[in-house]
């Protein structure tokens, strides 16, 4: 049997019994364990097909097993805290924000109370703005169910500093946004800095709905398209001159830019990837994307499943570079190729969003459907605002004075993008909505899209550009719609 295939059948297999025993009851064994080791061990007596399908049970078994060996050590959910008027102590976990209502709103996750500690993400909203990012809090409420990614919210919260040292990655990612702050106008400022960390708390929220309606979310989200950006960047600065510096250089700048953005699931797979590509191409070794994706996603999910279950974000991630990777060099082909950066453009997002079209669908209940119109428009100065606005950025933190000056070319280009969105979002086509799109109707969708990648893979001329061995870095662009996550929780994965 192929390697390549034994891994992906494995990962897929794996991922399906963590599925499976987050929906049926199963109990945990010893037996299981030993059984698919058996069953995996045999199967280097095996090269018929029969292989592949003990490769398949015993991974099966291993993600049943993963599942409840996680499920069983949970601790307590902060669900059981609802109705309930609680003491709280916790750790703020990204950006606090004013919302419309003019009350600040922010995260904290693993609390504690009453000695007691619970899983689980809490959304707290206070009448004062005293807490940042990064700081030790205790907040005093009653407690109510919520959607969104928080189960739980506390409105009209007492909130209490308990200590107000941040980290220090955390307050160089506020003196970077101070000085984009001090140079630019509030809506260009928050724009930026959404293209270059993914911080999006100081965007209107009108502006994170027009970037929604017209497929642009991705933009001020962190994703892979941010790391290849900054990849780039690197590789062009160091070159063959200083090849063995340069990789320690990038990949400890990669994992900075992982924990400043807040380190989510998304943005941590496009950073291991981006460190696997890097190291393999130091080495001139080949690789193979979609292998890489399986062994990214299998080490992801055994750490923690509720990366695949849970988090919408991680799965739009995997979807998307699915999409990119094996309908990509598909629309390539059929779209025109000139120029090469529209046919480029066009290709990624025609692809991430066939790919992510039925997860979108089935948590949100709509689709942009002028997104690749928006996409071509857009995109392509992305780079150049990200390399601008880190200019004017530090500009901002030293001399603000004549950083104000260089970034006024900055601020009018913002300007326009955002005007001609809204000129977009106007169109009655702009987007569809679908409401009570199912279940069975996500897994039709798939089905019916992964038979059309095979049979348009077994059916194209073998020198087509389909094979994932030879990749570059820009392979690892990530351009997933995140679609504004806030808008409905993810659907419990076991009934309590």
């Amino acid at each position: 049997m192929r390697r390549n295939v034994q891994i992906i059948l494995f990962a897929l297999s794996f991922m399906l019994g963590v599925i499976l025993a987050a929906n049926y009851n199963f109990r945990f064994s010893w037996l299981i364990v030993i059984t698919a080791i058996v069953i995996l061990l045999l199967t280097y007596f095996y090269t018929s097909k029969l292989g592949y399908i003990m490769i398949i049970v015993a991974a099966i078994l291993f993600g049943i097993t993963r599942y409840e060996f996680w499920y069983t050590h949970q601790t307590t959910s902060v669900n059981v805290l609802a109705d309930q008027k609680v003491v709280i102590t916790g750790e703020i976990k990204g950006e606090p924000s004013w919302d419309q209502y003019h009350m600040y709103v922010f995260y904290i996750d693993t609390v504690q109370s009453n000695n007691t500690q619970y899983s689980g993400l809490i959304r707290v909203k206070s009448t004062t703005g005293i807490a940042r990012e990064g700081q030790s809090v205790q907040v005093s409420g009653k407690a109510k169910e919520s959607l969104g990614k928080a189960s739980i919210l506390i409105s009209y919260a007492d909130v209490k500093v308990l200590n107000y040292s941040q980290p220090f990655i955390i307050r160089t990612k506020e003196t970077f946004l101070k000085g984009l702050q001090n140079t630019l106008s509030k809506n260009s400022a928050a724009f930026i800095a959404g293209t270059l960390i993914g911080s999006r708390s100081s965007l209107p929220k009108s502006l994170q709905d027009l970037l929604s309606n017209v497929g642009l979310s991705h933009v001020i989200a962190v994703s892979g398209y941010n790391l290849t950006i900054l990849v780039a960047l690197l590789s062009s600065v160091f070159g063959k001159k200083w090849r063995w510096g340069g990789l320690v250089v990038s990949l400890w700048v990669i994992l900075g830019f992982v924990m400043v953005s807040g380190a989510n699931a998304a943005i941590v797979r496009a950073g291991i990837m981006s460190m696997v590509f890097l190291i393999a191409r130091f080495y001139g070794k080949r690789v193979n994307l979609i292998v890489c994706m399986a062994l990214t996603g299998v080490m992801m999910v055994a750490i923690n499943p509720a990366n695949l279950l849970s988090d919408i974000g991680w799965q739009l991630s995997f979807a998307s570079l699915f999409g990119i990777a094996t309908l990509g060099p598909k629309f390539e082909q059929i779209l025109p190729t000139r120029p090469s950066w529209l046919n480029e453009v066009l290709s990624v997002t025609l692809s991430a969003q066939l790919a992510t079209a039925g997860i979108i669908a089935y948590n949100f209940g709509s689709l942009s459907l002028i997104a690749p119109l928006a996409n071509c428009i857009v995109m392509p100065t992305i780079p150049v605002i990200m390399a601008y606005g880190t200019f004017v950025a530090f500009l901002g933190v030293i001399i603000p004075s004549i950083g104000g000056i260089i970034a006024r070319p900055l601020d009018m280009l913002v300007s326009v993008i955002f005007d001609f969105l809204r000129y977009l979002q106007h169109f009655s086509w702009a987007s569809i909505h679908l409401s009570n799109f199912s279940t069975t109707a996500v897994i039709l969708y798939y089905s019916v899209l992964l038979l059309w990648i095979l049979l348009a893979r077994n059916a194209g001329p073998k020198n087509l550009k389909t094979d994932t061995d030879h990749v570059t870095i820009t392979n690892i662009i990530d351009s997933v719609d995140q679609a504004t996550f806030s808008k409905k929780g993810a659907r419990n994965v076991r009934p309590q």
